[in-house]
């Protein structure tokens, strides 16, 4: 190529001979240009969030975080790459691999929070458990959870145990909810691959178990016990063993064949309508006694009340007889002691004139008046006049004149 060929600033581009031999110019500048070709290049930069990736032709990787910059060298430089940070919360973990010897590799664990940035020679462990088959969520299948970030707070699964058959042939299918913890990473990782698996396994057993000794009507009566920890004790020892704990485990319900389904459904309808009845005619009975309660409570407080009402009038009654009494006794003691008041006024008024009348005939016999004389011709007409006849023949006899 011969020609003029300008650099603007902030460009590099990489200028080739006619012999292969490369130079680097950076802009601004102005080439000339003699049977030389002109590549521009790229200028990779990773922010404080990211990191390059540096491929060199000799075989050497370099990663470099961010904030940094680099230009592409094809002399140098296989591949640049930016890639982000790897975020990790509180809740997670990772578990990374660094190969510090060509046949010694050693594995370490890194909490968050933390962005982790793999170094050229480390990589991360890729867990691939048991999980939710997208076309049925209720049925769980290998190999779908994939992830490399591990959590280490409580969690929870559902799980659906099936072909559960009980000591009469019945064949249920029993849900479960199982609430692990994980306590131990270390152990984990060395003692399984997969720990839903192994939950899945263990609750599995511990369901069957259950199940084979009882009935289906003793199933169902002792369906309660499902939801206690102490009837999972090979999901409890699998779960210590592989560096968990289970804290809770929930019995979610059971289903049954459709005919078997049917049945049980005909025969909760039949109860639940008998509970139904029951019920209502215990309601029945409880309102017709409390209606009777009710009324004998009317029929107590209407008595108390007649009989509050008759002992107020028998008082007032009393009370008004012992009122009058009292105002006849009054009026009698006053009418007494006026009499005898009266009385002793005449008395004494008789007196007085009796002496008066003493005092006057003393006056009189004194002055030499026949007193006798004087009072028979003061008294001429006697009240009463006694005449007492004898000394002749005839009876004597007693003439009264009044």
């Amino acid at each position: 190529m011969i020609g003029l060929r300008i650099i603007r600033d902030g460009d590099r581009v990489a200028v080739w001979d006619a012999t292969g031999h490369l130079r680097n110019v950076d802009g601004p500048r102005r080439l000339w240009l003699f049977r030389e070709t002109v590549e521009p290049l790229h200028r990779f930069s990773a922010e404080a969030e990211e990191f390059l990736v540096v491929r060199q032709r000799n075989g050497v990787a370099r990663h470099l975080r961010g904030p940094c910059d680099l230009w592409f060298d094809p002399v140098e430089h296989e591949h640049i790459e930016v890639r982000p940070l790897l975020p990790i919360d509180a809740n997670e973990a990772l578990v990374v691999y660094r190969r510090d010897e060509p046949d010694a590799v050693t594995r370490r664990v890194l909490r968050g929070p933390a962005q982790y940035m793999p170094e050229p020679e480390e990589w991360l462990h890729d867990f691939v458990w048991h999980g939710a088959d997208k076309k049925n969520p209720r049925r769980k299948v290998p190999y779908a959870l994939k992830f490399s970030r591990l959590r280490v707070i409580p969690d929870q699964t559902y799980v659906d145990v099936t072909d559960v058959r009980t000591v009469d042939d019945a064949l249920l299918t029993v849900q479960t909810m199982i609430f692990f913890e994980l306590v131990d990473i270390e152990r984990m990782l060395d003692q399984t691959h997969d720990p839903i698996a192994d939950f899945i396994n263990a609750v599995t057993a511990d369901i069957i178990d259950f199940a084979a000794g009882r009935s289906f009507d003793t199933f169902k009566r002792d369906t309660e016990k499902l939801s206690d920890l102490d009837s999972y004790g090979n999901l409890s020892a699998r779960a210590e063993r592989v560096g968990y704990r289970i804290n809770k485990v929930v019995y979610r319900g059971y289903e049954a064949n459709p005919k078997l389904q049917a049945m049980h459904d005909d025969a909760i309808e039949a109860r639940t309508g008998l509970q139904l009845q029951a019920e209502t005619e215990r309601q029945a009975q409880e309102l017709a006694d409390l209606k009777l309660t009710r009324e004998a409570d009317r029929s107590r407080q209407q008595r108390a009340i007649e009989r509050e009402q008759t002992e107020h009038e028998q008082q007032l009654k009393q009370l008004n007889h012992r009122e009058t009494l009292r105002q006849q006794v009054e009026e009698h003691d006053q009418a007494v002691t006026f009499k005898r008041e009266l009385d002793g006024m005449e008395l004494e008024h008789q007196k007085a004139m009796n002496a008066e009348q003493a005092a006057y005939l003393k006056s009189m016999q004194d002055m030499q008046v026949d007193l006798t004389r004087y009072l028979v011709a003061q008294y001429q007409h006697p009240d009463r006049l006694i005449r007492i006849d004898g000394g002749s023949a005839d009876p004597a006899r007693l003439h009264l004149h009044s």
